[in-house]
């Protein structure tokens, strides 16, 4: 038996609120409880949404992108790629021509809130 199921279509999109980033990011929460299993977000960006440059101090960061082009620090990734990042590592900015909607994964000490601008921490 499952200790949690969650179909993407009865989850609840909301805006994902980085700070400086650009357009309307939304994000849906599949999973914040560590105890079963990796923090996890589908996060979906129209083009022109820019979420900036960060790192996370704590967790490792898994992305799978399930549909359109994520372009992270002008590389362009489509849709059935996996990128890994460990902690405090920066990253991004992540951006999109198409769209995109990828899966982010966090492993370690996870914390849903744990986004960092890079700006100044370089």
């Amino acid at each position: 038996m499952w200790s949690q199921v969650h179909n993407a279509h009865d989850v609840k999109s909301e805006p994902a609120g980085f700070p400086e980033g650009k357009g309307n990011p939304s994000v849906q929460v599949l999973n914040a409880d560590s105890a079963i299993g990796p923090g996890m977000l589908r996060i979906m960006m129209l083009p022109g949404d820019m979420i900036p440059r960060h790192y996370h101090a704590a967790q490792t960061e898994t992305l799978y992108i399930l549909e359109g082009e994520l372009i992270d620090e002008g590389t362009p990734y489509a849709a059935g790629t996996e990128l890994n990042v460990k902690p405090n590592i920066h990253h991004g900015p992540h951006t999109t021509k198409t769209g995109v909607t990828f899966l982010a994964m966090y492993t370690g000490k996870v914390d849903l809130t744990d986004f960092k601008l890079s700006k100044g921490a370089e």
